[in-house]
This record gives structure tokens, sequence and C-alpha cells, in this order.
């Protein structure tokens, strides 16, 4: 076998390359993109709605050549009272691109579509945002949840839940108790299972909290008493029998399972494809 480390570049594969030594195949994916940041937090009238997770996106045989392909892995948006707001960015690899998550609305600013879309914020328009936008085939997340429409008085507003992966986000009901955002989509492609993409909660009248980085969830949501959530930053893997290198900051690792090498990215870089075949 072969392991090394050059130029940034680190590199894991076994056998005999093909022309030029990058040879194609076929290779599983899973390329999340950063979750929406929840709607703004600037006075006691603002139970916002949370953000949407960033767009997921599976598929598995995905044919590639052997080359380099350049990976993007979107940022999670902020919680922000300004415009534009902080949809998260997407991620990408090869022709796939995953949607950033929609921004959760609040009192100022209106939920945003996205990968999955943000939840509604009291005062705005009822409805959650629009998920799978753009649209893709299978759908790359879903809508976030309702508000309950009203912005006075401050004990019966309540935002909806941005979407998720596996689910539209909850809605909110009038009172102070906020809702769930909407159910991620658990996958072992790394070897472990883990949840991505889940949506950010709608707000509940305590401090908002962060989506998880690596997952692209969306920012759950706050009241006037404390800072809205950020959405988490996204992440791109790729798997095949085919060796791997990647490039980029320590965070992006190559790993060989037994049969699969499994490249995985939480920062942008390079992905090298077919640096050998498995023997």
């Amino acid at each position: 076998s072969k392991r090394g480390k050059s130029f940034g570049y680190q590199v894991l594969g076994f056998g005999a390359g093909g022309s030029g030594g990058l040879e194609p195949g076929t290779a599983e994916y899973l390329v999340v993109a950063g979750g929406g940041g929840s709607g703004c937090a600037s006075d006691s009238n603002s139970r916002a709605g949370g953000g949407g997770a960033g767009g997921f996106r599976i598929a598995s045989c995905f044919a590639l050549d052997g080359g380099v392909y350049t990976i993007a892995v979107g940022a999670g948006g902020p919680s922000s009272c300004a415009t534009p707001v902080g949809n998260g960015t997407p991620s990408v690899f090869s022709s796939i691109t995953s949607a950033g998550g929609g921004h959760g609305g609040s009192h100022r600013t209106g939920q945003q579509a996205g990968g999955s879309g943000g939840g509604s914020g009291p005062g705005q328009a009822p409805s959650g945002a629009a998920g799978n936008t753009p649209p893709v085939s299978p759908p790359q997340g879903n809508a976030g949840g309702n508000g309950t429409g009203e912005n006075n008085p401050v004990s019966n507003n309540a935002g909806g839940g941005g979407g998720g992966a596996g689910g539209a986000g909850g809605n909110g009901a009038s009172g102070p108790n906020g809702c769930d955002g909407g159910v991620g989509v658990a996958n072992a492609i790394t070897g472990a299972s883990v949840t991505y993409a889940s949506g950010g909660g709608g707000a509940n009248g305590s401090p908002g909290s962060p989506g998880v980085n690596g997952t692209g969830g969306g920012g759950n949501a706050a009241n006037g008493s404390g800072s809205g959530g950020s959405g988490g930053s996204g992440i791109v893997v790729v798997k095949s029998t085919n060796g791997l290198a990647v490039s980029g900051p320590s965070c992006n690792s190559v790993t060989f399972d037994g049969t699969n090498f499994v490249a995985s990215f939480k920062a942008s870089g390079d992905l090298t494809f077919g640096c050998a075949a498995a023997a």
C-alpha cells in the first residue's frame, strides 16, 4: 500500500494506477450545505423562526472520470436582522450542488427559501418558506414551519421551526412555547451513523443556539432575551473503491475501511479521484 502527504495533499490508495495514474470509476457521495441562521432577536417581540437545514443530497454509483475535483463546503448563515439575511451557502461536488438553508423569519425580515426553508417569524406571512429550492430530485429538503402570524402581545407570538432533510419544521402556537425544527436524516457513509441537516427550532423565549457544524443544521431561534443561532457548516463525503487524495486544512481526511476509500471534507479543498484502484 501507499500512503503519504505532500504539498498539502493526503493520499491513500492501493495497486497500480491507470492512464496517468488516475482511473475512472464510481463513487457514493454525501453533499450537505450550510444551514440557515435563525431569525434575529432584536427586542422583546422577536420570538423568531428557526433556520432551515442545508440541502442534503446523497447517491451511489455516481460515475467519475479520474482527475481533480474542486470541493466547496458551505458555511452556516448568521442570525441577522439585516438584509440580505443569513442563508447558508452551498456545498458543491462535481455536478452536484446542495443549496444553503433558508434564514428564519422575524418581525423585521421574512423567512427565506433554501435547501430546507426557514421557519416563519411572528408578524410575517404565517407560512414557512419553501424547501428544495432550487428543485432537485430526490428533494434536498423540506419547508419551514408556520409562525402564529402575531407580533403582539409578546406572550402570544411564536416562530415556526426550520425545515430539515427528513421533514418540515414544526408549527408555532400561541403562547411562550417553541417548536421543533424538521428532523434530519441519519447516514453512515463515514462508517459511523451521523444525523445530518436538522432544522433549527422556533423561538421559545430563551437564548438561541447554533446549528451543529459539519452537519448543516439550521440555527435555533431566540426571543429578545438572547442572541439567535447561526447555521452549522456543511460537509462533503466521497466513498469509492478507487484511491482518493484530499487537499486543504487538516480537518479534511481520507481513510480506508478495508474495501472503500472515504474522503471527508469539512472545509473546501480538492479531491483527486482514481489515484489507484483497490487491490
